[in-house]
């Protein structure tokens, strides 16, 4: 296969993940697909068009790329494509199923089916994967169990990874710092022995991490034995010991070691590339690009990736994390729309987006272990030694308020990183905000 790959420029604006959206009022009951078994004979005179609202990006610039193959392997139907910015997509989405005009198939990330189905956008899928014979057993359990609500499937997954465990690290700027480069079976402590022995201010830092989202803030606190949220979605742990530890290591590495200069992620991936940070840490969506933009020349230093650090109890963090994608309620061709589904879930495209440069792996046990994949970097098989049992759950609202859960965390946690509050007033503050949100009353 001719492979294509994003440039630097894509890289640089591509932008990160947002893992929540504002909240609308207006929606609309989800209506369930009748599977006629169309979209097996695919006998229509007239094509199907089917529209599918995709992230703008790598990731639609991925989707797109792909048309002509989905479109040749599936006579008769045709994908129309809306890309959506990130930040935008969710509030778009409701809008448009409130209305009646939303598309086939839309994007979702594991903490917001509750909230798509809530609003009338994603509608069970098991009658059509029955119908269709189609193979889950690849998929991890835990990521599957994310996209399952009251018992019923509502989206595939496309990606996924096991958090923000994957830390990159500027070769170059460990090597001229003397200090060790890290390794599989590195601490915490080495973590910030490291980027203090890097940190030059105001140009060259030691660490970058992320403060805030649903995304991160579980995978941190997790070192620590911590979480954010119940395994349940009715309580915070915010409160707990070991989650203040996590908190109070993030605080920490800015405050007391001097040694991130915020706990801020608008700039954190442009920083890394333009060679100021000594370590990167997200997850293992950057892999492929980061190898494309060395193979291209666009890299001026030497790069590595490792799974993240043992905390002081022997655990290491993680959180399984995924994009999705789902049939909405609207779609007059749901076996039709679950074919886009497919395409987009296979062995192959989980493989050949990390190529392209569009993200992490599909969010397979073949995939990972391939040594296709693995011949990019081997963190994708050192992932699945680490943790063996695969990433760990994903922990959301039962109430299915997402967007406001996270919203009010993320904001919260912000004000302690800038020391708006004091650290211990702060933590006290947020684990109560976000505890009023997880008592109100489900998002219907």
């Amino acid at each position: 296969m001719l492979r294509q790959h994003v440039s630097r420029r894509q890289f640089l604006t591509g932008g990160l993940v947002a893992t929540g959206a504002l909240a609308l009022s207006a929606c609309v009951p989800a209506g369930a697909p009748a599977d006629d078994g169309a979209g097996d004979s695919m006998a229509s005179e007239e094509p199907i068009t089917l529209l599918f609202h995709t992230r703008l990006g790598t990731h639609a610039d991925w989707h797109i790329s792909r048309k002509d193959l989905f479109e040749e392997q599936n006579p008769g139907l045709v994908i129309e494509f809306d890309e959506l910015p990130g930040n935008e997509m969710y509030p778009k989405i409701y809008a448009l199923s409130a209305s009646g005009t939303v598309g086939d198939v839309v994007w979702t990330y594991l903490n917001n089916p509750p909230e798509h189905k809530a609003k009338g956008v994603l509608v069970p899928l098991d009658d059509i994967v029955a119908a269709k014979d189609f193979d889950l057993s690849e998929f991890w359990d835990s990521l599957l169990a994310a996209v399952t609500l009251d018992g019923q499937l509502h989206a595939i997954p496309n990606h996924g990874h096991y958090g923000t465990t994957a830390y990159y690290h500027n070769k170059d700027l460990i090597a001229e710092s003397g200090a060790e480069a890290p390794s599989p079976e590195w601490t915490v402590d080495d973590y910030v022995t490291i980027g203090q022995a890097i940190t030059d201010p105001p140009e060259v830092w030691g660490v970058r991490s992320f403060g805030t989202g649903q995304e991160h803030i579980p995978s941190y606190l997790r070192i620590f034995g911590g979480d954010a949220i119940s395994e349940d979605g009715t309580t915070s742990l915010l409160d707990q010991e070991e989650s203040i530890a996590g908190l109070r290591w993030l605080y920490d590495l800015q405050h007391t070691h001097g040694i991130d200069p915020c706990q801020c992620g608008d700039e954190v991936a442009n920083n890394y590339v333009a060679g100021t940070v000594g370590i990167f840490n997200t997850t293992t969506g950057w892999i492929g690009r980061l190898n494309n933009m060395k193979n291209d020349g666009d890299l001026e230093f030497d790069w590595d990736a490792v799974v993240g650090p043992i905390g002081p109890t022997g655990l290491r963090g993680s959180q399984v994390s995924a994009a999705a994608f789902g049939i909405t309620g609207n779609s007059q061709h749901p076996s039709e729309a679950f074919q886009i589904l497919d395409f987009y879930s296979t062995k192959e495209d989980g493989i050949e987006h990390v190529f392209f440069g569009a993200g992490s792996p599909g969010g397979r046990k073949d995939v990972w272990e391939s040594d296709e994949l693995n011949s990019i970097h081997p963190i994708f098989r050192q992932h699945q030694e680490i943790y063996p049992e695969g990433p760990r759950k994903w922990h959301r609202p039962a109430n299915a308020r997402t967007s406001e859960f996270v919203n009010t965390m993320n904001n919260n946690l912000q004000a302690i990183w800038t020391e708006a509050v004091i650290f211990e007033e702060g933590v006290e503050q947020t684990h109560l905000l976000v505890q009023e949100v997880l008592d109100k009353d489900p998002l219907v």
